[in-house]
């Protein structure tokens, strides 16, 4: 089977229709940055999200207009929507009797007999509750910043608060939830999350908060969810990226795949290119070319794409099919074997032939089989 990532066993939490933890797949998440009252612009967000694959997508409910538009949202959109309240429990109490699939809240916030009511609403509709904690809701203990280990103190201290929730949780008979240890560290992400999954088979959503831009965030999130998703940590994702919620979820989806814990429709390996690249206008420009003519297919397939035959198909033999440039013609290949040569202009036209003859060749295999 080769390297497989050994997942941490935790219970099943239900979100809408989509379970998280237990055996199933890690989920991605987004969150829709339009006002949440504006239910077009919203859904027009979450269903560009769908198209994406996301599983799960999050809608901040700051206000009432927010809250009464949740049912609209709702009807609208195929995948669960998670309402984001903070410090109103009002507002959770609204979001729910909207019929919201979760609702996110910092118990830390609340007082605690809200907290007990907002718990037993969800409970009796059949929702889930994501349990944030942050150090902005805990209070630290008497000396802390005396003794000068602040940071590793108030880590644990967010630890012990996240384990205590989750005993009050099912305490009061509610099971149906996860939680979150956020943080805008890598390091301090990496060191909660890990402390608070040795301690509990609570399922954990993960996330770099405030982690920047996109390539600011992209690198943190892989750092952080990376090595957590590595290990087996790890229920729920989401890339947070100060910028296009869509790039949040390709971002999610790249960090499982490469960690083979999801595999995308389509998966593009593609060289750095470097002096002996023999393509016209460089193998960025012709990656650029496969990406578009695959955007809209539905199957699974790995294409490699080079800028000389140094790397291909020997360095590339994962692919099922590969194109490599070359001096005025290139050449096309599946796996390991090479098909033939092809004008570089003509590559990737071939590649695409070469794809429906396969997909012809399966539905065939199949049709037999049947």
């Amino acid at each position: 089977m080769g390297f497989q990532v050994t997942r941490r066993k935790t219970r099943t939490c239900m979100v809408g229709n989509r379970p998280v933890g237990g055996d199933h797949l890690v989920a991605v998440q987004t969150m829709t940055k339009t006002k949440t009252h504006d239910v077009a612009g919203t859904l027009a967000t979450i269903h560009a999200a769908q198209e994406k694959g996301v599983d799960i997508v999050r809608v901040a409910c700051p206000d009432d207009k927010s809250a009464a538009a949740l049912p609209e949202i709702i009807a609208g959109s195929r995948v669960p929507i998670i309402a984001d309240i903070h410090f109103a429990p009002g507002l959770a109490i609204k979001a729910l009797e909207a019929g919201v699939h979760c609702v996110r809240i910092n118990p830390g916030n609340i007082k605690l007999d809200l907290v007990q009511k907002i718990v037993a609403l969800a409970k009796d509709k059949g929702a889930a509750i994501r349990i944030g904690v942050n150090s902005g809701s805990i209070m630290p203990r008497k000396g802390l910043e005396v003794r000068g280990d602040m940071e590793l103190e108030m880590a644990d201290i967010m630890v012990e608060t996240a384990v205590q929730w989750c005993e009050q949780f099912d305490k009061w008979g509610m099971h149906n939830f996860k939680v979150s240890l956020k943080s805008s560290d890598v390091l301090t992400t990496i060191y909660t999350n890990r402390e608070f999954a040795r301690q509990t088979d609570v399922p954990l959503h993960l996330g770099v908060t405030e982690a920047g831009m996109l390539q600011a965030s992209t690198v943190k999130s892989s750092m952080g969810l990376g090595t957590l998703l590595a290990e087996g940590i790890g229920d729920t994702i989401r890339v947070s990226i100060t910028g296009d919620p869509l790039d949040e979820v390709d971002v999610g989806f790249e960090i499982l795949s490469g960690l083979r814990l999801r595999r995308k429709n389509v998966e593009i390996v593609a060289c750095p290119s470097c002096g002996r690249d023999e393509v016209d206008g460089g193998v960025e420009t012709l990656a650029r070319q496969v990406q578009e003519r695959l955007k809209d297919y539905k199957g699974n397939i790995v294409v490699s794409v080079l800028g000389c035959i140094v790397n291909g198909p020997g360095e590339a033999a994962e692919a099922d099919l590969g194109i490599a440039g070359a001096k005025d013609a290139g050449y096309l290949f599946k796996g390991e074997t090479i098909l033939r040569r092809v004008p570089n202009e003509k590559l990737v036209d071939e590649l695409m032939l070469e794809l429906w003859k396969m997909e012809r060749e399966r539905a065939e295999s199949e049709t037999v089989k049947a």
